[in-house]
């Protein structure tokens, strides 16, 4: 059986961090969207996203909504889907079989199955971090037969949960506290000395926990990861670094960005109230539902040492944030300035450096990822 995620109607909801990725690409826990459906069944997953990430959508057997979560019951379901039918979950799609494609007309006509058990959707950008604790946990059993390596003497560990160790581990003197979940530490990862590391945290392949870094649970850090200061519920994709001094909590960093050294977000208003973020499909600022939201951070952009940001700043693709002061609380992409000011990052320069970036960890920026990027400036002209 192939399956197909697609994007749904509701994607810009999830904008800056799907810009550069369809949504099944995004990562929650110790794997993205697409992996989970791959690892629990088995199966081939494609994608149905926006055409300039996705020129052709392939042939699928059956899809499902990219921002589900997959349950026992929600699998059960989709398996049983037939010929002609779709799923739905408070009056929105979430799967179909039959179909070529989540806009086709013919969905018009297919029987209606409802789903009526718990069910949990990435909708928002913020639904990563409010479910990475959780989503850790239940990854940790597919790491089970594959991460049975051990730890260094010198690293305490104390906890009732587990420590899953994956090859080529460096880890020496590190405090490893499993109280409240699992700990996954995958390939060639590194813990320096001193860290100190509560479940549950994904650590992913050769990311870095960087001497005294204190990072707390609900954190996932992805591929090439590099992350130092104080860390608190954050999911980072790959190839980010926070290798400072400074803090971050309840947040989301897209692909190829860098926190300055003393980089510190809030994530808390100082009247405690109930935090509001900016939001794409409305173009205002909505209110989260959340009292704890730090920066969402889309990819490829970079902030300067000393760097403050305010409670729940969205910052879009290849900003350059720099300048004493706090800055706006949305920052269109391609920006460039501070509290000072904002202009346009010219596309020139941010490809550049992406290129810069890349070639450090011995990738090349391919034409298709630039053209991605290209495509990503001329369509937020608007905002700047």
């Amino acid at each position: 059986m192939r399956i197909c995620l697609f994007d749904g109607p509701n994607r810009t909801d999830l904008l800056p961090l799907v810009y550069t990725r369809p949504v099944a690409q995004l990562l929650i826990g110790g794997m993205t969207l697409a992996t989970r459906w791959e690892q629990l069944l088995d199966v081939s997953v494609v994608c149905e996203t926006e055409t300039y990430l996705q020129p052709k959508t392939p042939s699928f057997d059956v899809a499902v909504l990219a921002g589900c979560l997959p349950s026992p019951a929600l699998i059960d379901a989709v398996q049983q889907l037939k010929d002609g039918q779709k799923l739905l979950y408070n009056d929105s799609l979430i799967a179909f079989k039959g179909a070529t494609s989540s806009t086709a007309d013919v969905l018009d006509s297919f029987e209606e199955i409802m789903f009526f058990e718990s069910l949990t959707i990435i909708r928002y950008p913020w639904d990563l971090f409010s479910n990475n604790a959780q989503v850790i946990c239940e990854d940790a059993p597919y790491f089970n037969d594959s991460h049975t390596n051990s730890l260094h003497v010198s690293n305490q560990q104390f906890g009732q949960h587990s420590v899953l160790v994956g090859a080529n581990v460096t880890a020496y003197a590190a405090v490893i506290n499993t109280a409240d979940g699992p700990i996954i530490i995958d390939n060639d990862a590194t813990i320096m000395e001193g860290a100190l590391l509560r479940g549950p945290l994904y650590v992913g392949k050769n990311a870095v926990i960087k001497m005294g870094a204190k990072v707390y649970g609900g954190t996932s850090l992805g591929e090439h990861v590099k992350v130092g200061g104080e860390i608190n519920n954050v999911v980072f994709f790959g190839n980010s670094n926070k290798g400072h001094d400074g803090f971050l909590g309840n947040a989301v960093v897209g692909e190829w960005c860098n926190l300055g050294a003393a980089t510190d977000a809030s994530n808390l208003k100082n009247d405690y109230s109930e935090v509001r973020a900016w939001n794409y499909t409305q173009q205002k600022f909505i209110q989260t539902g959340l009292q704890f939201c730090g920066p969402i951070i889309g990819d490829h952009s970079k902030t300067a040492i000393h760097t403050a940001l305010n409670t729940a700043t969205v910052i879009g693709v290849g900003c350059n944030i720099f300048s004493s002061g706090f800055p706006r609380t949305f920052i269109p992409s391609f920006s460039r300035g501070g509290a000072q000011g904002i202009s346009e990052n010219r596309l020139a320069k941010v490809l550049e450096t992406a290129r810069i970036v890349m070639a450090r960890r011995e990738k090349e920026l391919s034409p298709s990822a630039a053209q991605v990027l290209k495509h990503v400036f001329e369509s937020t002209s608007n905002f700047r």
